[in-house]
């Protein structure tokens, strides 16, 4: 009986005869076999140094509030922006009537946290009062308690200077109706950026509704159509819900600049609004803790938002005989009326 052979057999005749396809089929096998053991030698150095890299990442804790969902779109943002920023691993957490500061703390033993961002008002008096010694980062919010460190949802003043210059250029003086608790901190900055820009700026300041009320009432009574505007803050001292038909209504007839930090003010009729892009604000929110965590930052930096969006109301605009170019407009990000 014929002896078989890997390679070489013998035919019925008794010659030998050499099968090629089995040598090639071999050799190809045994070079795939290489090819695999030399990637993975190669890979082997970055798995490990993406495992330990993943093991040493900061675990950080996000904290919101329960709301409606007229607001859950702003927090849903500024989660989202949040945590497309790589090097972390975020950890989100609802906060609701039955959270306490215990639950919190179980929450941070659980899942090793290193630091907290506080998402609105109620969420940010519910971390700070755990006392840890762990950073606090603040956003989502208009109210600015002693010490605080984050971002406020008020818009940077250099922004809002920047756009009225360019948008009704002959303005001079702007009046601002405030509360210390909200945007007092904001005003010292607000002044020195309207010197920069030639605008002089006259915070007036109210501690409550009647007050508020009044002032309002006395601004619209004495301002120059032609070179004062009116800059209405995010902030709840003013019924603006009652107050922004009246602002409007005068406006309008006197030919008076309004701008806003709310994008519905603009939809009504003020001239323009700026209003946070809360994606970009979440991204900026881990930048600030970041600069803490690397101890570059001090515990009570309080930034204004200055990633913002434009609106811009076209009808008011023409009506104040402002005219703006096709290229302008294509800058804006939301035009009010909207015309299909």
């Amino acid at each position: 009986m014929p002896v078989g052979h890997n390679y070489i057999n013998r035919n019925t005749t008794g010659c030998f005869v050499i099968r090629p396809f089995i040598i090639v089929d071999r050799l190809l096998w045994s070079l795939s076999a290489l090819a695999i053991i030399t990637a993975f030698v190669c890979l082997w150095p970055k798995l490990v140094f993406a495992e330990h890299n993943a093991e040493n990442s900061r675990h950080i804790a996000v904290l919101y509030p329960t709301v409606s969902k007229e607001y859950s779109g702003m927090f849903e943002q500024l989660i989202a922006g949040i945590s497309s920023v790589s090097g972390f691993h975020f950890t989100t957490y609802r906060i609701d009537a039955d959270t306490t500061s215990e639950s919190i703390r179980q929450l941070s033993r659980k899942f090793n946290i290193s630091a907290y961002i506080a998402l609105g008002q109620t969420t940010y008096k519910l971390v700070d009062s755990m006392d840890s010694n762990l950073p606090l980062i603040a956003g989502g919010m208009v109210a600015t308690p002693p010490g605080i460190s984050g971002i406020s949802l008020s818009g940077d003043p250099e922004a809002f200077f920047r756009q009225l210059q360019l948008l009704n250029p002959g303005i001079n003086r702007v009046f601002f109706i405030y509360s210390q608790k909200n945007n007092g901190w904001l005003v010292t900055r607000a002044r020195k950026t309207g010197k920069k820009y030639g605008i002089e700026f006259i915070p007036l300041q109210v501690s409550n509704l009647k007050q508020a009320t009044l002032q309002y009432a006395i601004v619209l009574k004495s301002v120059q159509p032609a070179t004062d505007a009116i800059w209405i803050p995010l902030d709840n001292v003013a019924p603006l819900d009652i107050l922004l038909p009246e602002i409007l209504r005068v406006s309008w007839n006197k030919h008076i600049t309004v701008f806003s930090n709310n994008l519905l003010h603009a939809r009504l009729g003020v001239l323009f609004a700026l209003y946070p892009d809360h994606y970009k604000q979440g991204r900026r929110l881990v930048a600030l803790l970041q600069r803490q965590l690397e101890q570059t930052s001090s515990s009570d930096d309080l930034y204004p938002s200055v990633d913002l969006k434009t609106a811009v109301n076209i009808r008011t605009a023409t009506h104040l005989d402002l005219r703006y170019s096709r290229e302008m407009k294509n800058k804006f990000d939301q035009l009010y009326p909207a015309y299909k």
